[in-house]
This record gives structure tokens, C-alpha cells and sequence, in this order.
């Protein structure tokens, strides 16, 4: 392969990374827990069936072969040949960071940091270096350093469209929602393609307007000349879209042709999880779960195969993955992660929930979010502190998301305190836009419900 070739086929290989894609909502690149994300199932015979991912399932042990990884031996071997090849030195970079969104790998993030310092040093004017620096940032959870390399990258290339990706990524996980959902609709204003769309499309689902979530996801599903993966990305989230809008056959459809497309993608195989949680179908659940997990362990996935094996009445393997999400979770906090957030969700569910309001009110510190309000919330439900959980169950809801898992900790609070009527509301809000949501927080919702009345 030629420097000139190499050039030619990188906008392919990382296309993803620069249009802000992944199994997270617009990030250009891997968090913890993916919130859109994928009918019938692929044949038995290439998705055999899975009962546990075992630690051996970390992302170092995910097979080393891709296009991707291809690339990276490469460029590793241009830039042991030339160190001062800045090209190449951010190319190394930006390959990194879409090595990481395929395997959900953080232990990349600092090879992927020192090539794109290295790259900013050698060509200080490229405007992709500061594009992937951005991106490393906002995949590590470093939203105001994100915000800050975004604006610097326009101020010396004003309107560059990575740019203005990562500052609308920045201000939305920054909490900044006005300014966010003005500059998406700005940019999806004045070029309407894949990465535009899709973060148009998830702030009109932040406000609860799915309808025209879809359609803009709908439109981006149309772009001619997408690779694969990443038509199977926008397949996956047309897929999620469909199922808040109550449409099940037609998430089973997207997820289908995803799959079509990528056989192993994870997000759809999750989605398909989903559904199965929403028909009671807990076998074909665990099986979907497993098999994301193992393609791409992110701790949501091993959660919900954690959950799943539990509803099945296997305790004993529910507790094996729930370890290994605390593990995932402690790797990708010793890769300079931020996980405050996520990590909160999860000690409220299944670990303590004293350390969970401790680290839900420092994330809402850092980044005022919709998610963070509800980590809050949820973290002093889990304390029995639902007095002063509903006015953070409040703010979490402020923007008008339907997303299933904010309703039904609504309704949940809403259920402590005896407002029975508005906990009937988002209880049954959030299994009406996904009875497959969580495992265990779909049965909680229907119990609650039951014991309401409802």
C-alpha cells in the first residue's frame, strides 16, 4: 500500500470516528453505556449460542483481525520508519480511535493520545488532528476539554464540519442543551449527511419528539455510498427509534438488515436482546446479550446479560457478570475515562448506593446532564431518600425525553412518596415505549404498576 493509497481509503476506515458515530448516541467514540442502540435473529448457525461472557471476553481478547487493525500495523510500521511523519502520525491516531470504538478497547486511548500529540506537533495546521484530539476527548468523557479543542479548531478553520461535530457533542454532554440543539440543527441545516443527521436526530430525541428523531435517521439511512458499518450504525439507531415509537416489527426489520450487513454488530444484536426482554422471551434475550457482550464488552451489554441470567433464576451467573462489568468499568477508568455517571447507575443497581450519590453528584458537578440528574435520583431512591429525589427526577425529565429508563426511575420515585397517579404515568410511559428496556427494570416497573393498581 502506497502513502497515496493509505490516504484514499482512510476517510473510509474512519469515517466514524470524524462523522461522530458509534454505538453511543452522536459521540465519535466509545462510552460506557450506549443508550441507542438495534429482526429476527441471524442464523443459529453464525451466532451460536452463548450462556456467560467470561473476563476471558475483555477487550483484549477480542480477535486482532479487522481492516482497521490492518491499518494500524501499517501505520505502526510508517511511523517506526519515519517518526517526523506527521501524516502518518495522525493517521495512527485517528485509526486508534476507530479501533476503540470497534472492540470498546480503552487501554488504546493512550497510544491513540501520544500519536495525535505527536501529529499536532509535526502539522500544526491540519485541521483532522485537532478533529481526532476532540474526539479523544469527548470518547475519555473530557467534555470541556472537547468543547475547547472544537471551538479552537473552528477558530482556524472556520465552519470545518468535524469540528463543529465534536463542539455539538461537547455541549451536549456539557448539559448546554440550547446551544447544543441550536448548532445540530445549524449544521444539519447546511449539509445534511450521516453525522448531521444523527445528532439532529438525538437532540429531537433528548426533547421527546421521537417522530422526528426518526425521520432525520430515516433520512440519514438514505445517504448513498456508506461503508457498512456504518449504514448498519444508522440501521441500529433507526431500529432503536422505531422501537420507542412503539413500531416492534419495524426495529425487528432495521435490526435485520443491519445484521445483513454486519453480522456481528453488536448494537443490533443488543436491540434484538431487548425485544426478546419485551416478549418474554428471556432464552433468545440471554443468547442476543451474550454475543454483543462478547463482539463488544461494554459493560451495558454484560449488564444486561447480569439482569437477564438473574430473571432466569441463575444468581450465581448474574453475580459472575456483574463482576466483570465492575471490571470493564475499572479499565476504562485506568485508561483516563471519566465514568462518574455510568458507574453511579451501577453501584445504585448493584452495588452501594452511598458511593453512587457520591459519584452522581460529582458527575452533575462536571457535566449537568438529563443522565446525571437521573443518577442523582436514582442514587437516593436506592437510599430510601425520595423526598429530596424527586425534585432530581424532575430535572432529569426537564427537556420532555420518553427515553424508557428516565420514566420508569420517575415513576419509581413518583411510586415512594404516594404520587400514584404520575407514578402510574411513567411507569407505564416507559413500558409502553419499551417493555424490554432492562431486564430487571421492566419487571420492577410491572410490579410497581401491579401494586399501584395499574
Amino acid at each position: 500500500m502506497t502513502p497515496r493509497t493509505r490516504r484514499r481509503l482512510l476517510p473510509l476506515a474512519l469515517v466514524l470516528i470524524l462523522a461522530g458515530c458509534g454505538d453511543a448516541p452522536v459521540s465519535p467514540s466509545t462510552t460506557l453505556t450506549p443508550q441507542r442502540s438495534s429482526t429476527a435473529p441471524p442464523p443459529a448457525t453464525s451466532t451460536p449460542p452463548a450462556t456467560t461472557v467470561t473476563p476471558s471476553a475483555t477487550p483484549a481478547a477480542i480477535a486482532t483481525t479487522s481492516p482497521t487493525q490492518e491499518l494500524i500495523e501499517f501505520l505502526l510500521d510508517s511511523v517506526a520508519a519515519d517518526p517526523a511523519d506527521g501524516e502518518a502520525q495522525r493517521d495512527l491516531g485517528l485509526a486508534l480511535l476507530q479501533r476503540i470504538r470497534e472492540t470498546a478497547d480503552p487501554s488504546l486511548y493512550p497510544a491513540a493520545e501520544k500519536a495525535l500529540d505527536e501529529a499536532r506537533r509535526l502539522v500544526p495546521d491540519d485541521p483532522l488532528v485537532l478533529a481526532g484530539i476532540g474526539g479523544l476527548q469527548l470518547g475519555r468523557h473530557e467534555f470541556a476539554d472537547a468543547l475547547a479543542t472544537g471551538e479552537e479548531a473552528l477558530a482556524a478553520f472556520p465552519g470545518y464540519p468535524s469540528a463543529r461535530g465534536v463542539v455539538v457533542d461537547a455541549l451536549v454532554e456539557l448539559g448546554r442543551y440550547d446551544e447544543a440543539f441550536t448548532a445540530a440543527a445549524s449544521a444539519a441545516a447546511d449539509a445534511p449527511d450521516l453525522a448531521t443527521l444523527a445528532r439532529l436526530s438525538y437532540a429531537q430525541e433528548l426533547q421527546g419528539d421521537l417522530d422526528a428523531a426518526l425521520a432525520s435517521m430515516e433520512l440519514a439511512a438514505m445517504e448513498p455510498g456508506l461503508a457498512p458499518e456504518n449504514t448498519a450504525y444508522v440501521l441500529a439507531l433507526v431500529g432503536h427509534l422505531r422501537r420507542l415509537t412503539g413500531d416492534a416489527l419495524g426495529a425487528t426489520a432495521a435490526y435485520e438488515q443491519a445484521l445483513s450487513l454486519v453480522p456481528d454488530h453488536a448494537p443490533s444484536l443488543a436491540g434484538l436482546g431487548r425485544l426478546a426482554v419485551g416478549d418474554g422471551d428471556l432464552e433468545v434475550a440471554r443468547e442476543r446479550f451474550a454475543r454483543a457482550a462478547e463482539i463488544v464488552p461494554l459493560p451495558e451489554y454484560v449488564i444486561a446479560l447480569g439482569e437477564t441470567l438473574d430473571a432466569m433464576g441463575d444468581a450465581a451467573g448474574a453475580r459472575d457478570q456483574f463482576e466483570l462489568a465492575s471490571v470493564l468499568i475499572t479499565l476504562f477508568r485506568s485508561n483516563g475515562v471519566i465514568v462518574d455517571v455510568d458507574l453511579a447507575l451501577f453501584e445504585a443497581d448493584h452495588g452501594d448506593p452511598t458511593k453512587a450519590l457520591e459519584l452522581a453528584t460529582a458527575g452533575f458537578a462536571a457535566t449537568p446532564t438529563i443522565r446525571a440528574a437521573d443518577a442523582v435520583a436514582w442514587a437516593l431512591h436506592r437510599l430510601g431518600r425520595d423526598a429530596e429525589a424527586i425534585d432530581w427526577s424532575v430535572k432529569a425529565l426537564r427537556l420532555g425525553s420518553r427515553d424508557p429508563l428516565l420514566l420508569f426511575h420517575a415513576g419509581a420515585i413518583r411510586a415512594a412518596v404516594g404520587q400514584t397517579r404520575e407514578a402510574r404515568r411513567d411507569l407505564q410511559a416507559a413500558l409502553d415505549a419499551d417493555p424490554g428496556f432492562s431486564p430487571a427494570g421492566a419487571a420492577e416497573a410491572r410490579d410497581l404498576l401491579a401494586g399501584l393498581g395499574g
